[in-house]
């Protein structure tokens, strides 16, 4: 049983407008401690978040998730 190791995880939503509550799941974010391990997924549903909110800025949304998994696979804004 020593190779089990607990594993934390977060959802990360897109909210486009906060005052009217809603949000779109849009990855997850794994992390290991003992393995030294964090990492992210993300898929954004562009019919889902324009349906939600039409002036949505999809491409700021998707550079952000992008941001995301760049920083969680170690680019070059990880550790700041």
């Amino acid at each position: 049983m020593s190779d089990l190791h607990v594993y934390e995880y977060a959802v990360l939503h897109v909210v486009p407008r906060i005052e009217r509550g809603e949000r779109i799941n849009a990855g997850v974010l794994v992390y290991c401690r003992p393995l030294s391990y964090v990492g992210a997924r993300t898929h954004l549903d562009e019919a889902r978040l324009l349906a939600l909110d039409p002036a949505a800025d999809v491409p700021g949304v998707r550079a952000a998730l992008r941001a995301v998994e760049g920083v969680c696979a170690g680019g070059d804004a990880a550790g700041q």
